[in-house]
């Protein structure tokens, strides 16, 4: 719920054994691993000038999230509650042109952010929360933290109609920062199997996962250069839409998904 190649260097580093989740998936690394987040500030997002904004590396949900500030107040933010267990905070901003900001804001309680991230990368579970959209989902890890998430969409009602069946691929690039984790996803312009028609042209997202006290607070923030062939209203385009799998009402499914496990398994020490 963005871009040709994740960045290019890839250093070696251990798999999380340990603390990898039991259960059918796939295997948790990381990318980098830092004990603190970054000190340099992140240069804030501007109206207009989306293209020339960065999310930058191992920055802390609160970085991001002040970084955003100069487009929306936090006030912007909107309760969502679902009948299927969906819970949370959301905002959707137009940045100009064909540009839009989606966020959203949870909390899983009584976890771990590795828990978390292995829940946000089964398939299994995107396709499950996002049926009326998702046709299909694989991830498959393609290196030490990167992974390869392949997406097919089914057919959407827009103002023109209906679209046919859409895929496309982005890549996912994990980091370790203390026991926090950055999931950072890219739009892969180059994958073959895309199809020309995709609800978004250019897609950066950024997912913060960090403890704290017993539970995991979770932020995604996705910059979303809209494909007006396919959605050529930004009007009607709403962050839980189509373009909405990464960001936006989209992830809300995390909270819902941990208060689901059965008490047995306790809390998380």
């Amino acid at each position: 719920m963005v871009t040709g190649a994740v960045y290019a260097l890839l250093i070696l580093l251990g798999p999380l054994a340990a603390a990898e989740p039991a259960g059918v998936g796939v295997r948790i690394t990381f990318n980098e691993h830092r004990r603190n987040y970054e000190k340099a500030k992140l240069t804030k997002l501007k109206y207009g000038q989306s293209e020339e904004f960065s999310f930058g590396r191992f920055q802390s949900p609160n970085a991001i999230d002040d970084a955003m500030s100069s487009c929306r107040s936090s006030s912007s933010f909107k309760h969502h509650s679902a009948t299927d267990g969906r819970e949370g905070f959301y905002c959707s901003t137009r940045l100009g042109g064909d540009w839009v900001l989606a966020e959203s804001k949870q909390i899983a309680k009584n976890c771990r952010p590795v828990e978390v991230l292995f829940a946000y990368l089964d398939g299994a579970n995107q396709k499950k929360w996002n049926e009326d959209k998702v046709q299909d989902i694989k991830i498959t890890r393609t290196g030490p933290g990167t992974y390869r998430q392949e997406m097919i969409l089914k057919p959407q009602r827009v103002l023109t109609g209906k679209t046919t069946v859409m895929r496309y691929t982005q890549i996912i690039r994990v980091d370790k920062i203390g026991n926090n984790y950055n999931a950072f996803v890219e739009l892969d312009v180059n994958a073959r199997t895309n199809t020309k028609q995709r609800p978004f042209n250019t897609l950066a997202v950024n997912v913060g996962l960090e403890q704290v006290g017993e539970d995991v607070h979770i932020y995604a923030a996705g910059l979303m250069r809209v494909n007006r062939s396919i959605v050529p209203n930004l009007i009607v385009f709403d962050a839980s839409g189509i373009a909405g799998a990464m960001a936006g009402k989209g992830t809300l499914w995390l909270s819902s998904h941990f208060a689901r496990r059965s008490p047995a398994l306790g809390t998380v020490k």
